[in-house]
């Protein structure tokens, strides 16, 4: 993993040439898969294209990932232009599980859910079965006595309630 790719808690935003430097040692080393981190969740498209574009000019786009926080919002529009750009690697979590200890406010991972909601409409075949995930998501927060995360639960549960 590569972290806080576009905004670091301390140091503010995070030039693209940075975050190429540390992705091509991290090639060189021989790692498989690169994974970029949007950790305090502060990206935008507007700052993830440029940041990609960087990174994908050391590396080739078949050895990255993306992983980004949803503290704003906009993590679904990152995967997005990320998918635009030729990466086939998303990381998220059942129910936007997770956080970031060290960002205050920093929210989960853009939920699973979600994901899969936007690929299925964007008529990429995932094989996961979304009533499934729904479900694992659903006995996940009972348990730890949380809401989901997922905008799609909330929406498709409303409608089948």
């Amino acid at each position: 993993y590569v972290s806080c790719v576009v905004g670091c808690p301390v140091e503010g935003a995070v030039h693209p040439s940075k975050v190429a430097y540390v992705a091509k040692e991290l090639y060189d080393m021989g790692c498989v898969e690169i994974s970029l981190g949007d950790t305090i969740g502060v990206g935008t498209p507007g700052r993830v294209v440029p940041m990609l574009e960087a990174v994908m000019a050391v590396v080739p786009a078949d050895k990255l990932a993306v992983h980004f926080h949803d503290t704003y919002g906009q993590a679904l529009a990152n995967i997005l232009v990320s998918l635009q750009m030729g990466i086939g690697v998303v990381d998220s979590s059942v129910s936007g599980l997770g956080g970031c200890p060290y960002a205050k406010g920093a929210t989960g991972n853009v939920a699973t859910e979600d994901v899969v909601y936007m690929l299925h409409g964007l008529g990429i075949e995932t094989n996961v079965d979304l009533g499934k995930l729904m479900d694992a998501g659903d006995y996940i927060c009972k348990h730890l006595d949380r809401p989901s995360g997922s905008k799609t639960a909330t929406a498709l549960c409303r409608l089948t309630a």
